[in-house]
């Protein structure tokens, strides 16, 4: 019997799942990259907020076409203040634009963990509180960044505003910041109860969110390490998110 000489690289089904593990190998590379500072970093927020959601998305979508039907949680992850409120601002450094690039670094490796995320804008976007707080609801976690001021150039540090009921995942979340940008914990080991926080009581938090410093804009030493690792730093708070998740799925 005279076998036909094909090849199997000619049909869809083979080529189209060696082009999404391809796409995805180039997400982690890309990682790499900006992990180790191969990348300049006026480029990472475009790349962390457009092109790795992008090639992740057509990857998964590619080469296991199932993996969305089956979803690890529904987290919602917002940024501070919006596009036309800055919040506190540093020069020209405005607290709403870093907050936005960490909202679409962790919005970023939750949805490739296949988690689902809801977020209060894409890209550049960055809607109203009202918006935000309406996201909270269904959601089996919510978390909202901002960043600290102060009138003194030294006070430095990481916390998370949250109900007493989420005292151990705000600790948590402010670890992972913390480790990430070499900063200290502030409060009760990174968490601090928000009939403490010098803002009272917030709309957020009284929703069930969590609000996660990410240290002082304020201070020069902290800002610039954040401008140099917050990807890191999104990296580790969406591991937390991430296991959280798992646990709660037991």
């Amino acid at each position: 019997m005279k076998l036909i000489q094909e090849s199997a690289f000619q049909y869809l089904s083979v080529k189209l799942p060696l082009l999404g593990a391809f796409l995805m190998l180039a997400v982690l590379v890309i990682q790499w990259a900006l992990d180790f500072n191969f990348i300049p970093e006026q480029y990472a927020p475009f790349i962390i907020g457009t092109v790795l959601p992008a090639l992740s998305w057509i990857g998964r979508k590619i080469a296991q076409p199932q993996l969305h039907n089956q979803p690890l949680g529904f987290a919602t992850i917002t940024a501070g203040h919006s596009n036309t409120d800055p919040g506190a601002v540093n020069g020209k450094t405005k607290e709403a634009d870093l907050v936005v690039n960490f909202r679409n670094a962790v919005t970023h490796y939750l949805r490739e963990a296949g988690l689902q995320v809801k977020t209060d804008g894409t890209g550049t976007k960055n809607d109203p509180l009202s918006a935000a707080v309406k996201l909270i609801k269904g959601s089996s976690v919510a978390v909202e960044f901002h960043m600290n001021a102060a009138a003194s150039k030294q006070a430095n540090g990481i916390e998370t505003i949250a109900l007493p009921k989420d005292k151990k995942l705000a600790q948590d979340l402010s670890k992972a910041v913390a480790d990430a940008l070499g900063s200290r914990l502030r409060g009760d080991n990174g968490w601090i109860d928000q009939s403490k926080s010098a803002r009272g009581r917030l709309a957020y938090v009284n929703a069930g969110g969590l609000i996660v410093e990410l240290g002082f804009i304020s201070n020069e030493a902290e800002l610039a390490a954040f401008q140099a690792r917050y990807w890191l730093a999104a990296k580790a708070v969406a591991k937390v998110l991430i296991d959280y998740e798992k646990l709660a799925k037991l």
